[in-house]
Parts: structure tokens; C-alpha cells; sequence
């Protein structure tokens, strides 16, 4: 749900029990002084006079408890709102950001992660705070929204599905099912490898190069310009490859055929391949 998480009590409530465990407290350590100071039989004057002071304390404590719960019941939550809580959040990574290095660096997943992917979502929920969009899902936004809700819903989704298509112990031939069809659909690996080079090499501006499947599991590689995605066109995503300038700059400058060579092919996760692929 969207707008705010409860926090704290009222503070004179509050105050009340600060005050009475301090009167317990410094009762107790004027006993100790005294002990030390006048002897066995001050202490026994003071120990009844602390017994009876630390009782009224503590029977107040109740009373101020039973006030205290008929407070926070009078007063809805919405009346005591702090901290605003995000409708739509940056989700964790899947990975320790160090963890694909030497192909991509923790500076550029601070950059690209951090920075970029967080201020789409914040701009979602900049545009859809107070409105029924809030409730809404990313791929619900896509599908029904233009504009810069579109672009921005769009754009949490491609960053959050980017992701997952990498991993530190991904690279390497496909298995499994994926493999079977990248064969059947492109003749070989190599022959899929090479397209998809081309695609993502040779898309002018900012995008995203991707592997999809049709209706009838048919694979075919796509590009799209800025935030659109296979969603738009009925595909099924498999994998990504985000070839916006802010994915590689750090690391590769302007080189975007090294950033795929490397940065990519490297790290790419069959594994979330394979699964999208089985969905």
C-alpha cells in the first residue's frame, strides 16, 4: 500500500515514564551514596525510603500504560504519519556489486544501479503518487500508460530484468533448453552470437538489444529504442543487454563493441535464460 508507515507515541505519554524510571534511578544511586557514606544503619533508613518512593513509581507505570494505549486507539494512523515509504522500490541486486568484476566494475553498478536505475523509480512514483497507478504492476504500467509514466515503469522493469541477466558465474555456451532452441531458431550458437553482435554493436543511440520468444516459442532478437521493451510488441523477454551509453561508459568509454565482447558475453546468466524461456 502506498503513503506512510506509522512512527512513535505521543510524546507526553512518553514523557511521563522517562520521568518515572528517572525517579527510580536516582533514588537508587543516592541509595549507594548514602551507603557508603553514613553506614549500616542509614542504609536501613533510606532502603524503606526508597521502597515506598520506587512503589508510587511503579504504580503509576500501569495507569500511564492503560493512558497511553487509549491514545494511540483515539488517533487513526494517518495522524501520526513520518517517514513517506516508496510504492514502487529499487529492488536488490543479485549479486555483490564487486562480484562482476574485471567485465563490469563496482563503480559503474554504483553509477548504473545507484543512480540511473533508482531515479526511474523515483520518478515513478513522483508521477503516480496519489493515484490509482500506485497499485498498479510495471508490466501493468507498461501495457496502459505513454508518456513519462510509460518511460519511467518501463525503464524500472528493462534496469531490474538487466540484472538478472547477469551473474558471476554466468558466460559460456548455453545448455539446457535455451541452447536446443537458439540451434533450432538461428542454425548454431555462433550463428545466434553474431546477430547479436550486430544488433546490439549496430543500434544507433540509446536502447536495449534483447532475445525474445513469440507465442509459439519462436526466438528472435530485437531492438528497441530508449525505454520500449518485447512487452510492447506481445513478446516474451529472455535476456537483455542494455546498450545505453551509462551501461558501459566507465569501464569501456566509448567502445560498445568491447562492452559486448566482454561486459557481456562474460557475465551473461543462461540460467534466467533458460527459466524465462520455460514460462
Amino acid at each position: 500500500m502506498s503513503g506512510y508507515v506509522p512512527f512513535g507515541s505521543p510524546k507526553k505519554e512518553s514523557s511521563k515514564f522517562v520521568r518515572a524510571f528517572a525517579v527510580v534511578l536516582a533514588i537508587a544511586i543516592a541509595a549507594a551514596v548514602m551507603y557508603v557514606s553514613v553506614g549500616r544503619n542509614a542504609e536501613l533508613t533510606m532502603a524503606s525510603a526508597i521502597q515506598a518512593r520506587s512503589a508510587q513509581a511503579m504504580r503509576t507505570i500501569p495507569t500511564l500504560a492503560r493512558n497511553l494505549a487509549t491514545v494511540s486507539k483515539s488517533q487513526p494512523c494517518n495522524t501520526m504519519r513520518s517517514f513517506p515509504v516508496s510504492v514502487f522500490e529499487l529492488p536488490d541486486l543479485p549479486w555483490e556489486k564487486e562480484s562482476l568484476s574485471p567485465h563490469m566494475s563496482p563503480e559503474t553498478i554504483d553509477y548504473h544501479y545507484g543512480k540511473h536505475h533508482a531515479a526511474y523509480v523515483n520518478k515513478l512514483n513522483d508521477l503516480t503518487k496519489g493515484t490509482d497507478k500506485e497499485s498498479k504492476s510495471l508490466q501493468a504500467l507498461i501495457a496502459s500508460e505513454t508518456g513519462g509514466i510509460f518511460n519511467s515503469a518501463a525503464q524500472a522493469y528493462n534496469h531490474e530484468f538487466f540484472w538478472k541477466c547477469l551473474s558471476p558465474a554466468g558466460g559460456g555456451a548455453p545448455t539446457g533448453a535455451i541452447a536446443d532452441a537458439i540451434t533450432r531458431d538461428f542454425g548454431s550458437f555462433d550463428a545466434f552470437k553474431d546477430a547479436y553482435d550486430k544488433a546490439a554493436v549496430g543500434h544507433f543511440g540509446s536502447g536495449w538489444v534483447w532475445l525474445a520468444k513469440d507465442s509459439n516459442g519462436k526466438l528472435q532478437i530485437i531492438d528497441t529504442h530508449d525505454a520500449d521493451n518485447p512487452l510492447t510488441k506481445g513478446l516474451t523477454p529472455i535476456l537483455t543487454t542494455d546498450v545505453w551509453e551509462h551501461a558501459y561508459y566507465v569501464d569501456y568509454r566509448n567502445a560498445r563493441p568491447d562492452y559486448i565482447q566482454d561486459g557481456w558475453w562474460n557475465l551473461v546468466n543462461w540460467d534466467f535464460a533458460n527459466a524465462n524461456y520455460a514460462a
